[in-house]
């Protein structure tokens, strides 16, 4: 292993990463355990109260957004940019991600939001939103969402051509972009709040154990 990798950042992101993993399995049990069930009902009813209908519909284009298609290739291009391997390993960690997600999904019973939740509003839907590998923790798009939000924050914060009020910038469109996901997950009644917890977790520690290798 080269000296390269042992460096203050990618110790601080190894940390941080572990320590998000070791939250996703803790929180993971409790969710077995259905410690947070009152929670999520009352979480979803109270979102959905303070979402209107008519937004439904924009809303409802985040889960196309989120989706494993669009982020894979949005990945893939980021790594075509960048022709190193570095970008190429992350593409690979993204898809390990997602063996961990159906792994949880398929042996976690943790049933979907009831249908009278349901709210969304389009009539397209991408092949793997048919995919069905078990409950709904942990939340795909919040997984997704959360990984490439680190990695793209990442990318802006490290780059010397970007100017100071073009990083706020970015990343103020990034976090807000992010902050409306997880939300409509809940709004849509595509997910418990739970699930975004989880696949946030998941998401983070994955994104920050890719980034050693950029």
């Amino acid at each position: 292993m080269p000296k390269k990798f042992f460096t203050k950042r990618n110790l601080i992101y190894i940390g941080i990463g572990s320590v998000l993993l070791v939250l996703f399995y803790i929180f993971s049990f409790l969710v077995k355990e259905d410690l947070f069930k009152s929670f999520d009902f009352n979480m979803t009813v109270r979102i959905q109260g303070h979402v209107p209908l008519r937004a439904d519909p924009y809303l409802s284009w985040f889960s196309l957004l989120g989706s494993f298609e669009v982020t894979l290739t949005i990945l893939i291009i980021y790594a075509l940019i960048r022709r190193k391997l570095g970008g190429f390993i992350i593409v690979g960690m993204f898809c390990l991600m997602h063996v961990v997600e159906i792994i949880g999904k398929a042996f976690l019973d943790h049933p979907g939001t009831p249908f009278m939740f349901h709210r969304y509003a389009l009539d397209f839907v991408f092949p793997t939103g048919y995919v069905q590998p078990g409950g709904s923790y942990p939340s795909g798009h919040s997984m997704r969402s959360t990984f490439l939000t680190i990695v793209f924050l990442d990318v802006i914060w490290h780059s010397k051509k970007l100017s100071m009020p073009i990083k706020l910038g970015l990343t103020s469109i990034i976090l807000v972009i992010l902050v409306i996901m997880v939300i409509s997950r809940v709004s849509l009644g595509e997910h418990w709040t739970t699930d975004i917890i989880g696949g946030a977790l998941l998401g983070g520690a994955f994104a920050l154990f890719s980034l050693i290798f950029v």
